[in-house]
């Protein structure tokens, strides 16, 4: 015979369930907008049904259901979506820190615009035609040096934002490798927390929630690969280096940010090899333009000041003619156009005379202070032409008066040569820019046309990745976000299943008090 109780158990178990549920379904509520969380529901299945008891075993067909139980409270999440979300957020990481650097770089190059760099060659050039016009002019002379001036300043002004955008670049990469080793103690610390946990077949969820957000954030700054073993432990390798193995830690150092493949850190490295390459380029045009072989024709009367080598036959003052390839001593001056390579501008410059008596050969326009090569932040206006315009060597000619050798001063061949550099063709080093060939002004468009290419693709590709990121982050909420239209209809289902279980058991207890105080009464 079925228990005389078993009603009471059915609508105790019912009571139970439901309470558990409305409690989960509270956490759900008050962690709505809590980081990282995923909802929780309570699984519930029917209890084990029993035979229906008799004085013996019942012939009955069917069992007495026991009434429900609760088998499990477990996250809605789904693994796919975020093994998905990480792979494409480490790609948010890395564009997102490029995007940012090329257009620090794109500003500090300030191209197009009446201040860029262009701007300022410009200048540089035209001041040039303008002593070409009058070499004698003090004012015209003036302005070839500051021009010239404005011209190296620029370049340092750039080179020393460069320098900047890499300091800081450095400085990040620390800071990031700091952010991603605490994050990495913290994963292996709920690693061992879940895993105590699990180990009673609980469901960690929270913790769970905690580790997995901790993952985004890491994924975030270096590349992730993540698995899981048995024990509910993860995994980590990042940049190479396997992080995390359960509850052991391998810490990270800058020199792993070189092996990050995806991530800030990826981002950080990239950002300096863009910031070395629009250095490089830069340098590798100031380089040329200064002593870049060029090849230059000096017309009739011009001469030498040292041995020289034509590329023709060159005809001397007296008859005398010099072959392609064979010296011209110096002091010679030459009746027929003389075609002759020099090294730039400085090699150009160094041909002329100076504008003092006696005439003078010029001296390199342009110095590297540190010395070796010509860069952006090591040229400078030679002080002795900055200090003595007289030094800028614009003429070709001198003249020989009371034995005095005299510059002729309203000669402007050399400077008429220099102003021609603007439009001469010269050999860049190659991988530089698409342009191997060219003038200064074809090199430094090409320079800024690809820095522009690079800037727009990386953009592009940093506007799709947050999409992409954002797209999957809006299915992951939709899957495992708190929706409170969702929960409170669920509490008004839990609300009303105890309360129907309750007036179960008020029955019940109704039926009993019948049994056991109205019955068998008779005769009292």
């Amino acid at each position: 015979m079925t228990s005389t109780f078993h009603g009471l158990e059915t609508s105790k178990r019912s009571l139970l369930v439901n309470t558990a549920s409305m409690q989960t379904m509270g956490h759900n509520i008050s962690n709505a907008n809590t980081e990282g969380y995923t909802r929780q529901r309570v699984n519930i299945s029917a209890s084990r049904p029993i035979w229906q008891m008799g004085m013996t075993k019942s012939q009955a067909p069917g069992q007495l259901g026991t009434g429900v139980q609760y088998d499990s409270i477990t996250r809605v999440r789904d693994s796919y979506l975020d093994l998905q979300y990480r792979r494409e957020n480490q790609t948010l990481g890395s564009y997102d820190v490029l995007n940012t650097t090329m257009t620090a770089i794109q500003n500090i190059v300030n191209e197009p615009s009446d201040t860029g760099l262009s701007s300022v060659m410009d200048d540089f050039w035209n001041s040039w035609e303008t002593l070409n016009r009058d070499p004698s002019l003090l004012s015209a002379r003036v302005a070839v040096v500051g021009t010239a001036q404005n011209f190296t300043d620029t370049l340092k002004h750039i080179s020393e934002s460069l320098t900047n955008v890499t300091t800081d670049t450095n400085a990040n990469i620390d800071k990031k490798i700091i952010e991603a080793n605490d994050l990495i103690n913290n994963i292996a610390q709920l690693n061992t927390i879940i895993r105590n946990n699990e180990s009673f077949s609980d469901h960690a969820n929270d913790y769970r929630d905690q580790r997995d957000l901790l993952i985004d954030k890491l994924s975030s700054i270096v590349d992730v690969q993540v698995v899981e073993d048995t024990e509910g432990m993860v995994s980590i390798t990042s940049a190479g280096v396997n992080v995390v193995n359960g509850a052991d830690t391998t810490a990270l150092t800058a020199a792993n940010a070189q092996t990050a493949t995806a991530g800030q850190l990826n981002g950080y490295v990239r950002s300096l090899q863009e910031t070395d390459t629009i250095r490089n380029q830069l340098n590798g045009m100031i380089q040329t333009l200064v002593t870049g072989q060029v090849q230059v024709t000096l017309d009739n009367g011009y001469v030498t000041p040292a041995d020289m080598t034509a590329l023709n036959d060159v005809t001397l003052e007296g008859g005398a003619t010099i072959l392609a390839g064979t010296t011209i001593p110096a002091g010679s001056r030459i009746t027929s156009p003389m075609t002759v390579e020099v090294d730039g501008f400085n090699g150009l410059h160094e041909l002329g005379y100076t504008l003092s008596d006696p005439a003078t050969a010029g001296i390199p326009f342009f110095v590297s202070p540190g010395g070796g090569p010509f860069t952006i932040d090591n040229i400078a206006v030679n002080p002795e032409i900055a200090n003595n315009t007289d030094k800028i060597a614009a003429s070709s000619k001198y003249e020989t008066v009371g034995g005095v050798n005299k510059t002729i001063r309203g000669n402007s061949d050399v400077a008429i040569a220099l102003v021609g550099l603007r439009d001469a063709v010269f050999q860049f080093p190659a991988n530089l820019t698409s342009l191997s060939q060219g003038t200064t002004d074809d090199f430094f468009r090409a320079l800024t046309a690809d820095l522009g290419l690079r800037a727009q693709n990386i953009e592009r590709n940093f506007e799709n990745e947050t999409n992409l990121t954002t797209a999957l982050q809006m299915q992951r909420q939709s899957v495992s976000g708190v929706s409170m239209d969702e929960e409170l209809s669920d509490m008004i289902r839990f609300q009303q299943a105890y309360n129907a279980s309750a007036r179960v058991m008020t029955s019940v207890d109704e039926m009993l008090d019948k049994v056991i105080n109205s019955m068998g009464i008779v005769g009292r």
